[in-house]
C-alpha cells in the first residue's frame, strides 16, 4: 500500500543491478526505524531474525542518513542522558532494548559502525560520562577500547564493562 517512488526513495525498496522488479531490502530481518534529534525517522537499521550474512543492514548514507552522524535512541534518552549526565552505549538495537527493558533510559547505540566523534559530541551535549558496555567477547572489547580512546579525544569519561565471555548486553 506504500506508493512504490517513495519505498524506493526510503531505501526501503531497491531495484537489482540487472533491473527488473524492485525487492525488499530488509527483507527476512527486523526493522529499527533510526530518528535524528527533531524525532524523524532518518533511515532504517535491519538484523537478520534467523541465520544469514551480512547480520545487520542499514539504510545507504544520504543527505538525511549518516549512520557516523546519529545514535540509535538519542531521540528518546537525551533527556534522560542529560538528567543523569552519563550516557550508557552499547552496539546495537537489540542491546538498547534489553536495557531499556531493565530500566536504564540513558541508553544509546551505535547504527553498526564503530563509535565516532560525531556521535561523541552528540553524548557531549549532556554529558561527560560515557558508559561503554559492548559484547563479552573479544571483538566487543576491542570496540571498546577503541571507542574510549574516542570518548577520551572528545573530552568524554569512558568507562569500560566487562562482560562474561559470549554475553551480550
Amino acid at each position: 500500500g506504500v506508493d512504490r517512488d517513495l519505498a524506493l526513495s526510503a531505501d526501503l525498496v531497491r531495484t537489482s543491478d540487472r533491473g527488473g522488479e524492485p525487492f525488499a531490502y530488509f527483507r527476512n530481518r527486523i526493522i529499527f526505524p533510526v530518528k535524528n534529534i527533531s524525532r524523524q525517522v532518518a533511515g532504517f537499521g535491519g538484523r537478520v531474525v534467523d541465520q544469514g550474512e551480512p547480520k545487520y543492514l542499514n539504510s545507504t548514507d544520504s543527505a538525511y542518513y549518516n549512520k557516523g552522524n546519529l545514535l540509535y535512541g538519542f531521540e528518546a534518552s537525551r533527556m534522560a542522558i542529560a538528567r543523569e549526565k552519563s550516557a550508557i552505549l552499547v552496539e546495537g538495537y537489540l542491546d538498547l532494548i534489553a536495557l531499556a527493558q531493565a530500566g536504564f533510559t540513558n541508553v544509546v547505540a551505535t547504527c553498526g559502525t564503530a563509535f565516532t566523534p560525531d556521535q561523541a559530541r552528540l553524548i557531549r551535549r549532556g554529558a561527560r560520562e560515557v558508559v561503554l558496555v559492548f559484547d563479552g567477547d573479544k571483538a566487543g572489547l576491542k570496540a571498546a577500547v577503541r571507542s574510549a580512546d574516542v570518548a577520551l579525544r572528545l573530552g568524554l569519561e569512558p568507562r569500560i564493562v566487562g562482560l562474561p565471555g559470549g554475553k551480550d548486553p
